[in-house]
């Protein structure tokens, strides 16, 4: 037996069509369907005829309606988290609880959980928070809110919590942030954001393609408000519009022609791409009058660098260390400049077969042998298809598997960021301190 409590009602100005929601209320899972409003005309018309046929063509009526309250019953797992996303998208200033979200969505805390992970590559709380971070920060930026309010408005339980936790995901006090949105940066290249996010400045204008676009989305999309483009004429008029204080850029990205025609908005700072990363980072923090920043951002760096780099000798013990790279079907030898972290900062010594390399450079599987015998192996292989079929060919050829590093279980594997797999485009302040705390676990940690 089926107990339906309904308002007869119409929506206004076409809205019928309108995606159904499903809403929490009075203890009743209620389901807004839109196609009840034609039913429940139809219902009432062909009842109010009183013939026989009349009242069964009413009851057929009911039966549909039936028929779609038991298909949006049947959908709800697919459906909760789309529900619950939108229920935080509107109440995200409230004390939701994934309890009341799953009790509101009609299935259980852990369906809920596992079915949004699954949709949005994120959890509930996560979601959660970026929301709250968005509109705290759209507040910041767009009103004289003491911070404490902002913080109380976007659902934040205390002023104190807020501010752990919005340094904590954005990296910057929230002090510290509104300081800076008040200079506008134009970072004409994105991998000029790798200079400028440790010297905790949010650029005004960024463009938002680069292949880390979902990490940096998660902390600053909303805070890129002119987006920026391949084309120089697209460019030069969004930035004409914008009015920047700064626009910094890459010399090989911006020709000397169009360095003249940005300098007409605003000053331009060009950084040489396969510079010296530190000097780059000066450079920058010196263009934007911040340099006591960048030296105290830099000697944190070179404290931590020697911090680790006693941990990692008191294991390598005076090994040499060879950088290897599966991409695709071929073997590369990484070098110093591309491991510039281990050689330089942590003062491990490279491989004979590694002194004469800058970047990288393809190898034989043959010439592994000729490697030091005090060595070992550090090997990255890149997360596609053919990358890992060629480094599961690798590992069952007996001319890998006679490698001394592989028999006395001397080869470190790092997965993972791209900091790994494109370090002439990672020459930054930001992804050096990466590779640092990367190749700190990597070392100490593991060992496979």
């Amino acid at each position: 037996m089926h107990f339906l409590e309904f308002e007869l009602g119409r929506f206004p100005n076409g809205e019928a069509n309108q995606d159904p929601l499903a809403i929490k209320k009075s203890g009743t899972l209620e389901y807004l369907i839109s196609a009840s409003v034609r039913i429940g005309d139809m219902i009432q018309l062909y009842w109010e005829q009183s013939t026989a046929a009349d009242r069964m063509r009413a009851q057929a009526g009911l039966y549909e309606l039936l028929a779609l309250l038991i298909e949006k019953q049947e959908h709800r797992d697919t459906e909760a988290p789309e529900l619950a996303k939108k229920e935080i998208d509107h109440r995200y200033g409230e004390g939701l609880s994934v309890d009341e979200l799953a009790a509101l969505s009609g299935v259980s805390r852990y369906h809920l959980m596992r079915g949004f992970k699954e949709r949005y590559g994120k959890s509930i709380v996560e979601y959660l928070t970026e929301i709250r971070l968005l509109h705290a920060k759209k507040l910041m930026r767009e009103s004289d809110l003491p911070v404490g309010e902002i913080a109380g408005r976007v659902g934040f339980r205390s002023e104190p919590y807020f501010r752990t936790v919005f340094k904590k995901e954005v990296g910057i006090a929230p002090a510290v942030y509104l300081r800076n949105r008040k200079r506008k940066v134009a970072a004409y290249s994105w991998l000029v954001l790798g200079q400028l996010l440790p010297l905790q400045v949010v650029p005004h204008a960024a463009p938002l393609d680069h292949y880390w676009t979902d990490e940096f989305s998660r902390k600053f999309i909303g805070d890129i408000e002119v987006p920026l483009g391949h084309h120089y004429d697209f460019n030069r008029h969004a930035l004409w519009k914008a009015k920047p204080d700064y626009i910094i850029g890459l010399e090989n990205s911006v020709p000397p022609d169009e360095a003249v025609r940005l300098g007409e908005i605003a000053p331009v700072l060009l950084l040489p791409m396969m510079g010296c990363w530190r000097q780059q980072f000066r450079m920058t923090a010196d263009f934007l009058e911040i340099s006591e920043d960048a030296a105290s951002w830099l000697e944190h760096y070179e404290q931590r660098a020697k911090s680790i780099r006693e941990q990692v000798r008191s294991t390598i013990r005076g090994e040499k260390v060879l950088v290897l790279k599966v991409a695709g079907n071929e073997l590369h030898i990484w070098g110093r400049k591309a491991m510039t972290v281990l050689y330089d900062d942590l003062g491990l010594a490279p491989s004979s077969l590694a002194e004469e390399v800058d970047w990288y450079s393809p190898v034989e599987l043959d010439r592994l042998c000729e490697c030091d015998d005090d060595c070992r192996f550090i090997v990255s292989v890149n997360g596609d298809s053919h990358s890992q079929s060629y480094w599961k060919t690798l590992q069952k050829d007996n001319r890998w598997t006679r490698l001394r590093q592989v028999r006395e279980n001397n080869v470190h594997m790092q997965q993972g960021h791209r900091a790994w797999v494109y370090p002439w485009f990672e020459n930054s302040a930001l992804y050096r301190q990466r590779q640092l705390e990367m190749a700190s676990h990597l070392i100490l940690c593991t060992n496979s």
